[in-house]
């Protein structure tokens, strides 16, 4: 697709004749019934996005980023529980809070290579509150979130993060307005606006991966997306073209314009990619990059005996795309570490697992780590993956040891959660109460009587109680149908 003439304000754009054709498919799909209609496959996948959203946000909330967030911000009505806590806060802090409790460990869903749940889930359970939506509401309004989003971000032709763009906080934005303005049913005018001012509330960056920034950006994402539809509400305008406009979101954050803002999204609401896709489920609390070689270095610890201090040498066979992610070979801390194939995978061969146990200052630094991380060589392979643009066809590890010949690893091709080899229910159960009941608190976070290393975060009935809930999502009445929730401890004035 060729890329739009240079914007000049009041001419129509040349190359690009059908302009306007994006954003009026995508007005005709939140403003009609199709989300309401999706397949029963696709909303079920759905219901397993708020499940693992909400499990990985009752971990996150002891991290650093969820509880600053909620001391940088203060005041406001009470509109919506936090975290489905006793606690009530603005709609859109509620949203901003819990999604960076969502994102904080990394261990949050992903599609088409953006986090998706963790922007999504929240706001929609704080706008919910205020509107008396019930749980067949909510569903339709995070698939009409998710597949506009996804319409968006199949667009682009190049990789994103190759030019510095965080997606999750670049497209966060639309997706999150799109599903509240389906949510809340907005007339095509508002929507229109809603999105328009969503497109300019985007933004994230590469170079804040390994800080509380990263998580962040998602987090504001999702506040964003709320505040641009009550905006929209109380009249504020916005360009019409402001999504696919030669000046508009897509061809500006395009890195080589190699972009379709032209045609039509005629695939919404007939071609779910929820249905056919899925979502990509992590096991492992590190870059979704990482999980086919943990899957692959923990196969190898299961299978042979070797002494994994005593390696000579670790390699691991990773995609180009996959590896630029990954951007701390000698990581220090445990928001480093995310992001460090190194680690990951030194970690899952010392450790035999990758848990919450492990991502830690104290463990990311044991010599023994940080010098099996010494000996660990990336092979980088070109992204050859015939299904996913960024991805080698496989990944693998392989082990030198010190007496020996080298051992090497099956291929991983779809690693155990991915949307092509899913989680079974109860593989889905045992990671969200491994999240919300025996969650260990990251040592960074400000000390609480009520929340220690090791304790329950949840009474292990309220977390069975709230797994089952939202397992029936789609037939509660009212987010209020969900249990409120035992943190008091977590956030405190």
């Amino acid at each position: 697709m060729a890329a739009c003439s240079p914007f000049i304000a009041g001419e129509p754009c040349i190359v690009c004749p059908a302009m306007g054709a994006l954003t009026e498919s995508i007005i005709d799909f939140l403003c009609g019934p199709a989300p309401a209609r999706a397949p029963e496959k696709a909303r079920e996948i759905a219901v397993t996005g708020f499940i693992d959203c909400i499990g990985v946000a009752l971990a996150g909330a002891v991290q650093p980023v969820a509880r600053n967030l909620w001391r940088a911000e203060q005041g406001g009505s009470p509109e919506s529980r936090l975290l489905l806590s006793a606690k009530r806060l603005p709609a859109a802090r509620a949203a901003l809070i819990g999604s960076a409790a969502a994102h904080a460990l990394d261990l949050d869903d992903y599609a088409f290579a953006n986090h998706t749940s963790a922007v999504l889930v929240p706001p929609i359970l704080a706008e919910a509150e205020v509107v008396g939506a019930s749980g067949a509401r909510m569903l339709g309004a995070y698939l009409a979130g998710f597949e506009v989003w996804g319409v968006l971000a199949r667009r682009e032709q190049d990789y994103m993060q190759a030019a510095g763009w965080h997606p999750t906080g670049v497209y966060g934005p639309v997706g999150a307005a799109a599903a509240l303005s389906w949510l809340r049913g907005l007339p095509r005018a508002e929507t229109r606006n809603a999105l328009g001012l969503a497109a300019a509330a985007g933004g994230g960056l590469m170079d804040n991966f390994g800080t509380q920034a990263k998580p962040y950006q998602a987090a504001r994402a999702a506040e964003a997306g709320l505040a641009a539809v009550r905006r929209a509400l109380a009249g504020l305008d916005a360009g019409p073209h402001a999504l696919d406009g030669p000046g508009g979101f897509l061809q500006t954050i395009s890195p080589q314009g190699r972009v379709d803002c032209a045609s039509p999204a005629s695939e919404l609401g007939k071609d779910w990619y929820m249905a056919r896709h899925g979502l990509n489920i992590k096991r492992y609390p590190v870059v979704g990059a990482a999980q086919r070689c943990v899957d692959a270095a923990l196969q190898l610890r299961g299978d042979h005996d070797f002494n994994a201090a005593a390696l000579e040498r670790v390699t691991a066979r990773i995609s180009e795309g996959h590896s630029s992610v990954m951007r701390f070979r000698r990581p220090s801390d445990a928001m480093q570490a995310k992001f460090s194939l190194e680690f990951a995978v030194s970690a899952a061969l010392l450790s035999g697992r990758l848990g919450l146990k492990e991502m830690r200052d104290d463990w990311v630094r044991r010599s023994d780590v940080q010098a099996l991380m010494q000996r660990v060589e990336r092979m980088e392979v070109p992204d050859d993956d015939p299904v996913y643009p960024v991805g080698a066809r496989y990944d693998a590890v392989s082990l030198l040891p010190a007496e020996g010949s080298e051992i090497v690893s099956e291929p991983v091709y779809r690693y155990r959660g991915h949307g092509r080899n899913p989680l079974s229910r109860p593989e889905l159960r045992a990671k969200f109460m491994n999240c919300a009941v025996f969650s260990e608190r990251s040592e960074q976070a400000a000390p609480s009587p009520d929340v220690r290393d090791g304790q329950d975060v949840l009474p292990p009935p309220v977390a069975v109680e709230l797994f089952e809930r939202l397992e029936r999502l789609a037939e509660l009445d009212s987010v209020k149908d969900l249990p409120e929730l035992p943190l008091e401890g977590l956030f405190s004035e």
